[in-house]
């Protein structure tokens, strides 16, 4: 308390009590894995631009960079992202090893490090799998699903080998790529663009498209929008015309086709998962619980070493509460109500004098999503020394 002898008006400045809003966490901010002329390996890049990744890695329009010529398709698919809406991305040049190790960080590996990161492409594995090893291709797809899986709030686009059929994708999606999992989306048929090194159709993988995709859905309707009926722009053909039947039977399985329609363009008509799951099923519910979670997570980051004690609680509801709320009335949540799209828990029943010795506060939170209408339910813990 100041000491106060001279007689007149004094300001004292009170440190808020109150901290700041919790943000939005970034969205759509893929890492392309893959092969470039230049740049340095395995070491992660944050490019915002066309020109910015062609000085970095090499332009593919110069005819002496002869790997993009020979048919890597990083370049392709990074011009794809920015051309589609894309703002922010992450490049990682890597060598034979696109799995990498953890240790040395190098291959997907390297991306351990790199938080902003929210999707994973890997537009060269045609190129990796190449070879006597059949099962390469989907080897290194699952190691791209892994690292999404265990960063927990990433989802890798997946691209088909080239050149399948209907009924050749099916079969591959089935068997040699069957694996189940929430953080995987999977793309076909490849795309035909215009080869800056010939100006005639060349056949290249949609994952770098599509992500340019997701990040203009994001921006224009939000990221609790299914990122499907979105027009790919700067794509020639299809490497293969589905129709309508074709797609049916492959919706059911998780495969996402791209259609061409007359007057209308070429779009992106599905939004699934790889998951088997119902509440898992959709790309844009994943990714919203993804969002969630990591909004909050860096939104209550302020919490870490305060008093854990239910001042505290009150304030971690009062944050958590004001964001969800935005998000519902931006139209993410289902119900009427707040109360019906979404609570939030943070008292003396989740925090027993055990948790709080254990130097723990937490939080539970759950959200009603659009479809399916029921609450998906995740826990936050802040962990570490708390007073």
């Amino acid at each position: 308390m100041p000491t106060y002898l001279t007689p007149g008006t004094y300001v004292e400045g009170i440190p808020s009590v109150s901290p700041a809003p919790v943000a939005g966490a970034p969205t759509a901010v893929p890492a392309f894995v893959g092969l470039a002329p230049g740049g340095p390996q395995d070491t992660p890049l944050r490019v915002t631009s066309w020109n910015q990744f062609a000085t970095l890695f090499g332009d593919p329009a110069d005819p002496g960079n002869g790997p993009f010529a020979a048919g890597a398709y990083l370049a392709h698919a990074v011009f794809g992202f920015f051309t589609n809406g894309g703002q922010v991305c992450w490049v990682v040049r890597v060598g034979d090893d696109v799995e990498g190790d953890l240790t040395r960080r190098t291959g997907l590996q390297a991306l351990a490090a790199v938080d902003e990161v929210t999707i994973v492409c890997t537009p060269d594995l045609a190129v990796h799998a190449e070879g006597d090893d059949p099962y390469a291709f989907q080897r290194l797809q699952f190691a791209a699903t892994a690292l999404c899986e265990a960063a927990g709030d990433r989802i890798a686009i997946l691209d088909a080998p080239p050149g399948l059929r209907p009924g050749e994708i099916s079969e591959w999606r089935m068997d040699a790529a069957g694996y189940d999992s929430r953080h995987a989306a999977l793309y076909w048929p490849w795309i035909t663009i215009m080869d800056p090194l010939t100006v005639r159709p060349i056949a290249v993988p949609p994952c770098g498209h599509v992500a340019g995709a997701w990040a203009r859905s994001d921006l224009r309707r939000g990221i609790h929008k299914a990122p499907a009926n979105e027009v790919l722009l700067g794509v020639h053909d299809l490497e293969y015309a589905v129709t309508a039947s074709e797609q049916g039977r492959l919706n059911m399985v998780g495969v996402n086709c791209l259609r061409a329609f007359p007057g209308r363009g070429i779009r992106i008509w599905g939004a699934r998962t790889l998951s088997s799951e119902p509440e898992w099923r959709y790309v844009n519910h994943v990714r919203l619980v993804a969002f969630v979670s990591r909004s909050l997570s860096e939104g209550i980051s302020w919490a870490t070493f305060e008093p854990n004690d239910p001042a505290l609680w009150v304030q971690l509801r009062v944050a958590a509460a004001s964001f969800l709320t935005r998000l519902w009335r931006d139209g993410a949540l289902l119900g009427a109500t707040p109360e019906e799209a979404f609570f939030v828990r943070c008292d003396e029943t989740l925090n027993t004098p055990e948790q709080v010795d254990a130097g723990q506060v937490v939080i539970e939170v759950g959200i009603a999503l659009v479809r399916p209408a029921e609450f998906v339910v995740f826990r936050l813990a802040q962990t570490g020394a708390l007073w």
